[in-house]
């Protein structure tokens, strides 16, 4: 269920056309690994993309995700202030470029990249879905060196649209794990695993990308109450630790 989807909307310069999303054996760099928001937005530089594994065409669609809006359920705001790491990916995960995984052969479209590194498009919802959720004093992003209470170490396991066959729209998977620190004594709280997968309605990009938005905002407002409630618990030792 999509809890703060926003519009999905795309804009192709020229012609108008969007290309389904193909796996094709094409020169694509390949690794083995083990193993809503007020909505995205797409913007197209220049024509269509073509076949999104297969076309010679240059990089010309960039893809941002949107944070997720406030769920209905935030409890009242505590005082703390609480910063989000930058994420560290899974191999092959921290780039521009966008995931596919069919069996435990990762891949990347063609003609697709994201406004950034992925560590910086799942910090972005992060910090903006906690924020919205009114849950904290602030949620900032740690680069920020904001002084604060406590620091999420954020690990993403999973970020990818994964590929049962070929043709069939594929399963966008988002698995984040959440590392809740003490700043005052660096001591662990809690470890919080998060974990959303979504159909995408089509195999078209706009609806890959649409996945991949709703299954972060999805762990992110599971984190964001979560963390809030493993704070709650934790306001006696926080007290105790800064000499209060």
């Amino acid at each position: 269920m999509m809890h703060a989807s926003g519009s999905v909307w795309g804009r192709v310069a020229n012609a108008g056309c969007e290309a389904s999303a193909k796996i094709a054996s094409a020169p694509v760099s390949r690794r083995r690994r083990p193993g809503l928001g007020l909505g995205l937005a797409m913007v197209l530089m220049s024509g269509c993309t073509g076949s999104l594994l297969e076309s010679d065409l240059p990089v010309n669609s960039i893809y941002v995700l949107g944070a997720a809006s406030a769920d209905g359920t935030s409890a009242a705001s505590s005082s703390v202030d609480l910063s989000i790491g930058r994420p560290q990916l899974a191999p092959g995960l921290d780039t521009d470029r966008i995931a596919v995984l069919k069996g435990n052969q990762l891949d990347y479209y063609r003609a697709s990249r994201w406004g950034g590194r992925a560590a910086e498009v799942v910090q972005s919802v992060l910090v903006g879905s906690l924020e919205s959720q009114h849950l904290f004093n602030s949620v900032t992003a740690e680069q920020a060196r904001v002084a604060g209470d406590y620091v999420m170490d954020i690990e993403v396991r999973d970020f990818q649209a994964e590929y049962a066959a070929d043709e069939a729209p594929p399963t966008v998977h988002v698995k984040i794990v959440g590392r809740l620190i003490r700043i005052v004594d660096r001591k662990l709280v809690d470890t919080i695993t998060v974990d959303a997968r979504r159909q995408a309605t089509q195999n078209r990009m706009s609806a890959v990308v649409a996945g991949f938005e709703s299954a972060t905002q999805q762990v992110a407002l599971d984190l964001a109450h979560q963390a809030a409630a493993a704070i709650s618990g934790d306001e006696q030792k926080l007290r105790a630790a800064r000499g209060n």
